[in-house]
């Protein structure tokens, strides 16, 4: 239950944005930073134009992989080999670290630590992680499939660069929007890992697995099977005038 709302950057909240204390479920009162909406579509563009962009740059290269449940929903997905599974992920954590270690460097900090709201439970926050790299994995999987003849080129880091967006809109003020155990765990690792990070690592990867295993056994046989051929041009003047 929300108690109150202040102007100021107390325990936990930050200088000069409003806080709210919210009671959690051990009686205990937290301020919370609350997040404008012009910060949430900020992130929300950064990420989602940011990851499309990098996408694209590497796409020819690795297949523009950064996320481990990705991957993973890859090669549940049949689309890639648990050694490059296993070897992309590996090379993901390590990324992330390093990118953490730079930041650091440079502007003495690491943001982007991603932490579940005050007012949800642990399991909440499991389950939103799970449901945001569903969505994520699945579309992903949807733009690599090469039977169902979409245009190549931008489409494709474009639509997962949409996904990204949309997911932050939902996601920023309730979970941090992780999706992606290799930079939650980067930039946690700085910030202090705390017993709820399970959440951002156990979520996503059974994204991964049942993400893969879903669009094998529903969306994929459906390409497999022709049923979604496209009409050309006589065969829509048929359709039109039926």
């Amino acid at each position: 239950a929300v108690v109150s709302t202040q102007s100021t950057g107390g325990c936990g909240g930050v200088a000069g944005r409003p806080t709210t204390d919210v009671v959690g479920a051990d009686g205990n009162t937290t301020a919370v930073a609350e997040m404008s909406s012009g910060a949430v579509i900020q992130i929300g563009f950064a990420f989602g134009l940011g990851i499309g962009a990098t996408v694209h740059l590497f796409s020819d290269i690795s297949g523009g992989q950064f996320n481990p449940a990705v991957s993973f929903g890859l090669f549940f997905g049949r689309q890639l080999s648990l050694v490059k599974a296993c070897i992309f992920s590996v090379a993901q954590v390590i990324g992330g670290i390093l990118g953490c270690v730079v930041l650091k460097v440079l502007i003495g900090s690491v943001p982007g630590e991603v932490s579940i709201a005050a007012n949800l439970s642990s399991g909440t926050g499991l389950f939103l992680e799970f449901f945001g790299t569903l969505f994520l994995v699945l579309t992903v999987l949807a733009t690599t499939n090469g039977k169902r003849g979409h245009a190549a080129g931008y489409s494709q880091p474009l639509s997962i660069g949409i996904a990204i967006f949309v997911l932050h809109m939902f996601l920023v003020t309730k979970t941090g929007c992780g999706i992606n155990p290799a930079r939650s765990l980067a930039t946690n690792i700085f910030a202090g890992l705390k017993a709820e990070f399970f959440a951002y690592v156990v979520g996503p990867l059974l994204a991964s697995v049942a993400g893969g295993l879903i669009y094998t056994f529903l969306f994929d046989t459906h390409y497999s099977s022709g049923s979604h051929k496209r009409l050309d041009g006589d065969e829509m003047d048929d359709l039109n005038k039926a």
